[in-house]
């Protein structure tokens, strides 16, 4: 009996201590849970600790969370599917934008900006994807110029590879009466392959008439054998700092491509101020208050003469200061 009343004390204890064990750890649960939006933990992300996070893939045409345009001194969040929402602080030493995206008008996704100050020319941005392009079609079809992509550096070999429609493309927008500039998607791991990338690019142009930007696009690649997987913030922003410098050196207008989360998570801003932004956000208008010189706010155009879909930009310029009012201005 008192073997029975000892053996039944002994389970009424460990079911006690069981119960406080489970207890424990629900509380952690839901401290965890409900607390990593507490007061300073609010996924607030300085520019030192952007160096620890898990590289996240890079898709252009993800669309990014809207917010309004903030104020200096303000935050601007971005909600990404593994991270959660991120709230970086708005760099004051970064140029602002003046654009009123109150004068932006949409024609059937065909965008213009115009106002007093500035004005804007549309265009696409191809490689071999879109196969052959029939650019008559294209200039007839209301479109201004043309990104052609150049090359790439192969995301698991490594190797410099130029498009196999780079020449076929460059030469038949420029014949059609498109303005023409040019892109090379990175993979470099470090400042050497960037030079090395901006050697190819420029030796590869000195025979064109480029009107419009040279753009270094270096895009973090997720997949299996990917050598830009662990790429940091210093490196990436490095390789595009030495490309633009070497391109602008060559009186280029130099630009780099970031969609919002390469921008606001990948890249050092302020470390790329003397250079251009080429922005990537699919919104009725972009959300981040720095300033850019392009903007490709779609991935899915259609445009007659190209038969895939295709990404279109938006190139907007300063108009002249002596006062020049543009040719749709004049009526021409």
């Amino acid at each position: 009996m008192n073997d029975r009343k000892t053996g039944r004390k002994n389970i009424l204890v460990f079911e006690a201590v069981l119960i406080a064990i489970l207890t424990m750890a629900l509380a952690v649960v839901l401290v965890l849970y409900f607390g990593k939006d507490g007061a300073g933990q609010s996924g607030e992300v300085s520019i030192s600790e952007m160096e620890t996070l898990v590289p996240v893939t890079e898709d252009v045409t993800e669309e990014a969370t809207s917010v309004k345009e903030p104020e200096p001194g303000e935050r601007i969040e971005y909600d990404d599917p593994v991270l959660g929402v991120i709230s970086v602080p708005v760099m004051t030493d970064v140029a602002a934008h003046t654009y009123d995206w109150d004068r932006l008008s949409d024609n059937d996704r065909r965008l213009s900006y115009h106002t007093e100050e500035f004005r804007s020319k549309l265009g696409v941005d191809v490689s071999y994807f879109q196969g052959e392009i029939d650019w008559e079609k294209v200039k007839a079809d209301g479109i201004d110029f043309a990104m052609i992509r150049l090359g790439y550096r192969g995301y698991g070999t490594g190797n410099i590879v130029i498009d196999d429609q780079f020449t076929e493309n460059i030469n038949g927008a420029l014949e059609a009466g498109l303005e023409v500039g040019v892109y090379f998607f990175s993979q470099a791991v470090n400042v050497q392959e960037a030079k090395r990338e901006a050697e190819t690019v420029l030796s590869m142009l000195s025979s064109y008439p480029i009107t419009m930007p040279v753009a270094y696009d270096l895009e973090i690649v997720s997949e299996n054998g990917s050598r830009t997987q662990k790429l940091s913030v210093t490196t990436m922003t490095e390789n595009a700092a030495v490309f633009c410098r070497m391109v602008e050196a060559e009186g280029y207008e130099a630009v780099y491509y970031a969609s919002k989360k390469t921008a606001l998570l990948r890249y050092n801003l302020s470390k790329l101020k003397d250079y251009g932004l080429w922005y990537a956000e699919e919104e009725a208008q972009p959300s981040i208050p720095y300033d850019f010189k392009l903007w490709q706010y779609t991935a899915e155009g259609t445009v007659d003469g190209i038969g895939t879909s295709v990404a279109l930009d938006l190139y907007i310029e300063p108009k002249q200061k002596t006062g020049e009012q543009d040719s749709k201005e004049q009526g021409s």
